[in-house]
């Protein structure tokens, strides 16, 4: 798995995270130091908080697809 630092800026933003991840034929978890949850899930997403970077679990042959994708959301530090 390789990792990508996203954004989510506000909880608007949450359904729109969603929807792209939703699409996804794989699996990833976000995650905020020892927190985890499944990219796909808006509960999840919010239990974590929005307006601050997290970690993406991504798998590595997905990385640039993923990046693409979720362009408006990823954080380049």
């Amino acid at each position: 798995m390789e990792t990508l630092h996203v954004m989510i800026p506000n909880a608007d933003s949450v359904n729109e995270f969603v929807e792209v991840t939703g699409d996804f034929n794989f699996d990833m978890d976000l995650c905020d130091g020892n927190r985890c949850v499944d990219a796909k899930s808006i509960l999840g997403i919010l239990y974590l908080g929005v307006g601050k970077v997290h970690e993406l679990s991504v798998p590595e042959e997905r990385l640039k697809f993923v990046e693409d994708k979720l362009s408006a959301f990823v954080v380049t530090e």
